[in-house]
């Protein structure tokens, strides 16, 4: 109820004309503003579900400024994220330690020829940046807390101590264009512009996975780990596909797309609306339906499930809870995603050469 009245708030705020623009939207959306836009109704669900969606940030002035100008691409190939960098934060005894070797177990059978994860546990703000330093990388992922006071800049908690991204900036570490945040409140909607993600994206990151609320640490492992997943089989069969190379932006659309399916199929399954059956094909259905670009993949998996017995007000009203406890809204999508290219090899490869 809390979230159906703020995201009515939200909508309620733009003109009708300008959601009808939005709505028409074949690509990506980019949102400039420090509200909360990405929760607007768009056919029944957020903008962050309906479209691929980045922010940039109003404030600061001078991050906004660098942002919102003109961006050289960044080429990538999959080969890039052949190793990707955990940034382990967790001490042993915290409860939430093993969530993330538990999901990458459970997916490394689907990626480990492809992506080797490797993990580093940081102490201390110079650990970090040493770390950083030694990896060549495209996407670095940090596992631990965050944390924003009122007031004040936002923290990523180490194993020693709390450091501040900002304060990062004098050291110019090497940042890769990719940074997913698996932390809470790394870019909290009512705390200031200070936020980690921000400073991420101030330090050289070209996109930052960030979060607006507390996240659900088992659920973030998931995601993370399904994300690696994603990058090993679907973008190469997807550049095969659909014929060409994918932004950054698309591959993490759809995989926030992916999370929330995920949601609603299990709280179809739990409240005992499906089988595990019925559970097991609207999910595979769904999946097609997100990967191959369809323009309304729920309102495919309603009538699939309405093919299977299920009332269609039930299946919608079931997605709303999902939606608005789902950890898929709570995440941001900052910065430039629009402008990293993953390409598949040999075709980057080709490039290359004609470039040269």
């Amino acid at each position: 109820e809390v979230f159906r009245r703020v995201q009515a708030a939200i909508t309620g705020s733009v003109p009708s004309d300008f959601l009808e623009f939005i709505e028409a939207a074949d690509e990506g959306i980019r949102v400039i503003a420090d509200a909360h836009l990405e929760w607007l109704a768009v056919k029944g669900l957020p903008l962050c579900i309906q479209k691929d969606v980045s922010r940039i940030p109003v404030t600061p002035g001078n991050l906004f400024v660098d942002q919102v100008s003109a961006k050289p691409y960044t080429h990538l190939s999959v080969s890039d994220f052949s190793e990707i960098l955990v940034l382990s934060a967790l001490k042993n005894e915290d409860p939430i330690s093993k969530f993330f070797d538990i999901a990458l177990d459970g997916f490394a059978p689907h990626f480990a020829e492809k992506v080797t994860v490797r993990t580093v546990r940081v102490k201390n703000k110079f650990d970090l940046i040493d770390t950083l330093n030694s990896f060549e990388g495209a996407m670095v992922v940090f596992d631990g807390h965050g944390g924003h006071q009122p007031g004040k800049a936002a923290t990523l908690q180490l194993l020693e101590e709390s450091v501040n991204i900002w304060e990062l900036q004098a050291e110019r570490p090497r940042i890769p264009p990719i940074v997913v945040l698996s932390a809470c409140d790394t870019h909290a909607a009512d705390r200031n512009h200070a936020s980690t993600a921000n400073g991420f994206l101030s330090a050289g990151a070209k996109t930052v996975l960030g979060s607006v609320f507390p996240i659900d640490a088992m659920e973030a492992a998931s995601f993370v780990a399904r994300l690696v997943y994603r990058i090993a089989e679907f973008v190469p069969r997807a550049h095969k596909m659909f014929n060409r190379s994918l932004t950054w932006m698309e591959v993490m659309g759809g995989m926030i797309r992916m999370q929330l399916l995920t949601d609603f199929c299990r709280r179809l399954e739990r409240d005992g609306h499906i089988d595990r059956n019925v559970y097991k094909l609207a999910h595979l259905h769904g999946n097609m339906s997100i990967n191959t670009g369809q323009d309304s993949p729920f309102e495919d998996v309603i009538a699939f499930l309405m093919e299977h017995d299920v009332d269609e007000k039930l299946a919608k009203r079931v997605l709303r809870l999902a939606t608005a406890n789902s950890t898929a809204i709570s995440y941001l999508q900052m910065g430039r995603p629009e402008t990293i290219i993953v390409h598949p090899d040999e075709g980057h490869a080709k490039a290359g050469k004609q470039a040269s």
